[in-house]
């Protein structure tokens, strides 16, 4: 099976269950590769007694989110991946879409396709609304792409692109890095829309994380 879908998970026990039977019902030619990274909550466990065909990871501490997506993209390449799938296991990612990621990677030759929400004020808490506008404006404007939502972890590219993409980021800041390294090496790059899933305990990039994250930003385009 050479599509290899990568789950970063961090204390998501409430979530992953759920996340894994909707990729698993798809019946897609797959392998899923979940990282746990350090949770302390019962994520590890629920994996390993109730999805054996899953291939399950764990770091012993928190390295964050990029450390983890590094971990599953280089275990997906040594077992023979050919398209990489990323996903947050919080369950705000369709995995209705991975297939038609697979599609353009696949049919239309793109490197990489980057999955971007349509963002509406009404169905995302305005710190982080204001924060993604924010972020996706720099990120286009500084590193020449056209995206519409940088921040979206859910995306896939050719396990050939891997080292053009590769990223030095531990963070959330990631996502940023994985697009300029994309631009900067001159990838074909796709992008789909996605389904904007917000739960009642929306979680996700802090203001903190975003000041980080714009820093980053700042760092690759200029130093």
């Amino acid at each position: 099976m050479k599509n290899f879908i990568i789950l970063p998970c961090y204390n998501e026990e409430i979530n992953i269950s759920n996340v894994l039977k909707d990729i698993e019902n798809l019946r897609l030619e797959k392998n899923i590769i979940v990282i746990d990274d350090g949770s302390f909550d019962k994520t590890y466990d629920l994996v390993k007694d109730n999805f054996k065909n899953v291939i399950l990871l764990k770091h012993k501490v928190n390295l964050g989110k990029g450390a983890a997506l590094k971990t599953g993209c280089l275990v997906a390449i040594k077992l023979g991946a050919e398209n990489i799938i990323l996903m947050d296991s919080d369950g705000q990612h369709s995995s209705k879409f991975i297939s038609e990621i697979i599609r353009k990677l696949e049919n239309e030759n793109f490197d990489i396709v980057f999955g971007s929400r349509i963002i509406d004020i009404r169905k995302m808490p305005i710190a982080p609304y204001l924060g993604n506008k924010i972020l996706t404006f720099i990120t286009n404007l500084f590193f020449g792409s056209n995206l519409k939502d940088s921040q979206s972890g859910f995306r896939g590219f050719k396990s050939s692109a891997y080292e053009r993409l590769d990223w030095n980021s531990v963070d959330y800041s990631v996502e940023n890095e994985i697009i300029y390294n994309a631009y900067k090496n001159k990838l074909k790059c796709g992008e789909i829309f996605i389904d904007t899933i917000y739960k009642d305990n929306y979680k996700g990039t802090t203001p903190f994380d975003g000041i980080k994250i714009l820093l980053n930003i700042i760092k690759n385009r200029f130093l």
